[in-house]
């Protein structure tokens, strides 16, 4: 059997407009519209974090296309 340490997946993180940390499953709003939702997925394969958080990169359950972490506030903690 596997040790828990083996089977941990490893979470994307990234930093908001107010360099909180946001991750997948964190609820976010949508600065320039207000609309909210929860991180599905945070896309940053092969960026730097500075790359990574200027980038449209992060997926939104809910909303359309994918948008840049400057552009997100977290909500609360997940």
């Amino acid at each position: 059997m596997l040790s828990p340490r083996f089977i941990e997946e490893e979470t994307m993180k990234t930093y908001d407009r107010n360099r909180n940390a946001i991750a997948t499953g964190s609820m976010v709003m949508i600065a320039g519209n207000g609309t909210t939702g929860v991180i599905k997925a945070i896309h940053g394969e092969g960026k730097t974090a500075e790359q990574l958080r200027r980038a449209d990169c992060v997926e939104i359950d809910g909303c359309e296309g994918r948008f840049c972490p400057l552009d997100l506030i977290r909500l609360g903690f997940h």
